[in-house]
């Protein structure tokens, strides 16, 4: 199965769908998306990675995402990933991922958590993430 990719504006957030597979193969065509998804929004940005519908990644094709967490962290912008449960919320919790940005469980729930306060992005603690579920 191929990489999809796709971007639309909801309740002030871009959001990217990303389904499929990705893994080192497909790592670069989203490094390219996020950049132009980036690219075309005013700063601050807030941006939600729905993999919602990823059926398959690995840690290494997940650096594009942490790339992005960084450059919007700079403008003041906030990165969250929609995930539920399964194997790819398995694998970002490996990578670490799980750790740095905040999980949630449906598109919704990212949509309409509170806006993280800047303080809490240099947590590394996982029960101090807004929107990190707990195992």
């Amino acid at each position: 199965m191929a990489l999809f990719l796709a971007s639309h504006w909801e309740n002030g957030w871009a959001v990217m769908e990303i389904r499929g597979v990705l893994d080192t193969t497909t790592a670069q065509e989203l490094r390219d998306f996020v950049a132009a998804v980036t690219a075309k929004h005013k700063n601050p940005l807030n941006l939600i990675a729905d993999l919602s519908e990823l059926t398959y990644t690995d840690s290494d094709a997940l650096h594009p995402l942490m790339s992005a967490r960084a450059l919007l962290d700079e403008d003041g912008g906030e990165l969250r990933l929609v995930c539920p449960e399964g194997r790819v919320e398995r694998i970002l919790e490996a990578s670490g991922l799980a750790e740095i940005l905040p999980i949630y469980p449906s598109l919704e729930a990212a949509l309409t958590a509170r806006q993280a306060d800047p303080a809490d992005r240099t947590h590394t603690s996982s029960g101090d993430r807004p929107g990190h579920r707990r195992s």
